[in-house]
Parts: C-alpha cells; sequence; structure tokens
C-alpha cells in the first residue's frame, strides 16, 4: 500500500493562504476585493494547484517562483474583478479630495492604489506565502513522524 506523504495531504491549505494573503495585500496596497464568490473561486482554484504541484515540486526557489507568479495572477484577478475607489486603501487615502457618489465607477477602471506599494505588498504575500506554507509542513512531518515512531514502538 501506498503511504501518502503529509505535505501531499495538507498542500491545499497553501492556497488558502496564498489567497488570503493576497486579498490582504491587494487591500493594504488601495484595492479593493472582489465578491464572495469570486474570492471562492480564486480559493478553489489556488488549492487545486498547490495540492497538484505538491507531488512534483519541492524546490523552494522553484516554489517562490510559483508564489510570485501566483500573486501575479491574484492581482489581476483582484483588480479585473474587484473595482478600486480612490481612497479605500488602508495606505492610501483622499487627503482632503472631495468626492461625489456619482464619481465612483468612474474611478473604477483605474488598477488602483501605488503600483509600487501593490508589488512590494504582492511580493511580501509571496514570501509569507512560502514561509508559512513551508514551516506548517515541516511541523505536519514532524508530527507525522513523531506519531508513526509511537505507534510502532
Amino acid at each position: 500500500m501506498h503511504v501518502v506523504n503529509v505535505q501531499d495531504k495538507w498542500a491545499w491549505v497553501s492556497g488558502l493562504l496564498a489567497v488570503g494573503l493576497g486579498l490582504v495585500a491587494h487591500m493594504v496596497a488601495g484595492g479593493s476585493a472582489p465578491a464572495l464568490p469570486v474570492l471562492l473561486a480564486f480559493a478553489a482554484l489556488c488549492c487545486l494547484a498547490a495540492q497538484l504541484l505538491a507531488r512534483w515540486v519541492h524546490g523552494p526557489l522553484i516554489l517562490l517562483l510559483i508564489s510570485g507568479v501566483a500573486q501575479q495572477l491574484l492581482h489581476f484577478g483582484f483588480a479585473a474583478f474587484g473595482g478600486y475607489y480612490p481612497g479605500s486603501g488602508w495606505v492610501e487615502h483622499l487627503h482632503g479630495v472631495g468626492q461625489s457618489p456619482g464619481d465612483a465607477p468612474a474611478a473604477a477602471a483605474s488598477s488602483g492604489g501605488s503600483p509600487h506599494i501593490m508589488l512590494y505588498t504582492h511580493m511580501a504575500a509571496a514570501i509569507l506565502t512560502l514561509v508559512v506554507a513551508a514551516g506548517v509542513t515541516g511541523l505536519l512531518k514532524r508530527a507525522s513522524l513523531t506519531a508513526t515512531k509511537g505507534n510502532t514502538a
């Protein structure tokens, strides 16, 4: 009987982590969140991709590259489905510029926020996703080894 690795069992969690951290990064940099069904679809796709890649990709640099590409794709998805309203981010705000409610859809065509802050926050989300996923995988692997060692003794 084939034993399933711990990484293969819990790889989908890194997909959820990537979407959650990407959403936080996007909103901190001034973007807005898409609707809940869109977020759930992104989460499902990222979980599926993480689960499929867990068997074949194990190098840290490749994982960092994949995490960065995932954050870039999430950024494009959040920008396409989220819309943008100036002053809606935590970092960027209006600084006293008046805006009427009728101006909001015209501003939605903009990508939102500073591109530099958006880049830095999504890079931080990619690195943090890799670090947390690797740390959780290491903890689960040690716990699994301890449990199997306790069962055989």
